[in-house]
């Protein structure tokens, strides 16, 4: 299953899809995601911010500076939109000057989220960055594609206790996808059993709902990569039809 999320995530670009999907992770982790990507205005190397959950009492804001696949030499050191310069924008401008005053007492994690790895390349020089930066009230963090897949595959499809049965129809649904037709039923299985969950409680449906989402994106990537799409445009009907017209969907016949 982590293999499954680590390649989805590898395959995501930078913008409307990694910054799409990363604040929908942290809400299913519990943090309180409080700014989101834009276009226009100025964001000063932060893309995502969320405050986390509390441990031991204390919360911490995380500023989320994100980047497509791997972190090499030339995405270390591009102007104006590499990574160095948005460690130092952060730094020098979006904490003293864009942290409201709800949040200034929290201790500040900046998130290197990129959905690749660190190229041997550059992680010394990232080091001695993060090892200059770094003081009582900043930290740094990396969450690279592995981190984020565990996350995914641990925090998504374990939510509300879901079953290695639903698991198992999700990888199929993906291992299936130059048979859109046997895709598209596991898919579907995989749907039902994540509505028929007891969720009565709206959090719950939330949970739910982004479950099929993220699930759903999967499959579209994956495909997308291999060139047909025409399982991920069923599914996508799947997640938005009536219970009782899912049946349907699945003796669609072939576009």
């Amino acid at each position: 299953m982590k293999l499954v999320f680590r390649e989805y995530l590898a395959s995501l670009r930078e913008r409307d899809e990694l910054d799409v999907v990363l604040p929908d992770l942290l809400s299913e982790l519990g943090y309180n995601v409080i700014s989101r990507p834009s276009t226009g205005p100025r964001q000063f190397g932060v893309d995502v911010a969320a405050v986390s959950p509390a441990v031991n009492g204390e919360q911490q804001l995380y500023l989320f500076s994100i980047k497509q696949g791997d972190l090499t030499r030339a995405e270390w050191a591009a102007v104006p939109q590499g990574v160095r310069s948005s460690i130092y924008e952060i730094v020098d401008a979006y904490i003293p000057n864009r942290v409201s005053n709800q949040y200034k007492g929290l201790k500040v994690v900046i998130c290197l989220c990129f959905g690749g790895s660190v190229s041997e390349a550059v992680r010394d020089t990232l080091k001695g960055v993060i090892d200059r930066e770094s003081n009582d009230r900043i930290s740094f963090q990396e969450w690279n594609g592995d981190y984020m897949a565990g996350l995914l595959a641990h925090g998504v499809l374990q939510h509300q206790h879901v079953s290695k049965g639903l698991q198992s129809r999700f990888q199929k649904s993906i291992a299936m996808l130059d048979e859109p037709d046997v895709s598209i039923q596991h898919f579907t299985a995989l749907v039902e059993g994540l509505v028929k969950t007891d969720n009565q409680l709206p959090v719950q449906r939330l949970a739910t709902l982004r479950q099929m989402y993220i699930c759903l994106s999967v499959l579209f990537v994956w495909a997308r990569d291999q060139q047909n799409l025409e399982a991920p445009y069923r599914a996508s009907e799947v997640v938005i039809y009536e219970p009782g017209s899912w049946s349907k969907v699945i003796s669609k016949p072939r576009l």
